[in-house]
């Protein structure tokens, strides 16, 4: 039988009382805000000019010409197939390196889940 004061049940949900009370002492919600702001940036440089959904169709247009066959769509002056898909590549993992952080801040909040 579980230990009916190992929880504690709040406006969000019954929660492990110890855990909460390690997250009270030690959890910095400030930081979900700067991962908004944050999100907000990557969203807007992804979305901007040469942000990563134009590198993504350049890549589109340069594979899609070398690869199949197809009519140029993509100036030949703005860099080669290969160093589009190095900084396509780049700016992924610099966004998945992000969104790593953003887990591993947000992971410590899954440890309110009761344990009963």
């Amino acid at each position: 039988m579980s230990d009916p004061d190992a929880t504690i049940v709040t406006a969000y949900g019954r929660l492990d009382r110890a855990a909460l009370t390690r997250a009270q002492s030690s959890y910095d919600t400030t930081a979900l805000l700067s991962a908004v702001e944050e999100l907000d940036r990557i969203v807007g440089r992804a979305r901007g000019q040469d942000g990563l959904r134009d590198i993504l169709l350049r890549l589109h247009g340069m594979a899609h010409a070398v690869i199949n066959g197809a009519g140029l769509s993509v100036s030949t002056s703005q860099g080669s197939l290969p160093e589009i898909a190095l900084d396509a590549t780049a700016e992924i993992l610099q966004t998945i390196s992000t969104l790593q952080r953003w887990v591993e801040l947000i992971e410590p909040l899954e440890s309110l889940q009761p344990r009963d």
